[in-house]
């Protein structure tokens, strides 16, 4: 019988990545100080009550502080100021480096963000949901708190998954050796201080259940851009 796996001669054949989902991960450099402020000044808000969000939030559980949802606006605190510009500033480049428009054509927008912190402590998790209303959905992690531990590997974790929803058999060895870039399932972002994370709203994402002791701080942003 002739084997099925032979080696053959291919002409101008070239790798498509489909159906792309576009996901930035990165950092912001000499933060640390504006880090420290912004952590100081949520944590006073948070024994102050202010700038609570007396909504109730379903896809919170366990210990988090939710903060309501205009918080990159407060004026009068110049550490919001600069966290707002650097939050923004990246979005921005990211939108400008995935899509057809120009930073011209987006000074012909308008740009409506909601924007809150979260202050989570041991137990507090956010479970599975989506920021279908708008395009753009950011995170930035102003103190990543505890790091993971052998106990628990990924306490704090974002968690984002595949929007196919495709169900692989899984003795189909061709359907789940995927490389990264083509495999399906979801990705995981370990929380660090100063790390910002860009995805589009319509991913489904929790972050999963924290274990430390000290609280881990976030500051979060969705963004719908609009012609004036």
């Amino acid at each position: 019988m002739t084997p099925f796996f032979i080696i053959i001669m291919i002409k101008n054949a070239k790798p498509k990545i489909c159906f792309a989902t576009p996901i930035l991960e990165g950092e912001f450099e000499g933060v640390e100080e504006l880090n420290h402020q912004l952590a100081k000044l949520f944590l006073q808000f948070e024994r102050d009550k202010e700038h609570v969000n007396d909504a109730r939030i379903n896809t919170t559980v366990g210990n988090i502080f939710d903060s309501r949802r205009d918080i990159l606006a407060v004026e009068g605190y110049p550490e919001i100021e600069q966290i707002r510009r650097h939050m923004n500033g990246a979005l921005t480049s990211w939108i400008i480096e995935t899509g057809k428009m120009s930073r011209q054509d987006l000074e012909q927008c308008m740009f409506e963000i909601e924007s809150w912190f979260h202050i989570t402590r041991f137990g507090g998790t956010k479970t599975v949901h989506e920021h279908g209303q708008c395009g753009w959905s950011m995170v930035y992690y102003v103190d990543e708190g505890d790091p993971p531990t052998d106990e628990y590997p990924r306490s704090g974790f974002l968690q984002v998954y595949d929007p196919r929803k495709i169900q692989t058999n899984p003795a189909d060895l061709g359907q789940v050796n995927f490389k990264p870039m083509f495999d399906y399932g979801g990705f995981t972002f370990r929380p660090k201080t100063g790390k910002f994370v860009i995805f589009p709203g319509y991913l489904e994402h929790e972050v999963l259940t924290y274990f430390g002791t000290n609280p881990r701080i976030m500051i979060a942003m969705n963004c719908m851009i609009k012609r004036k």
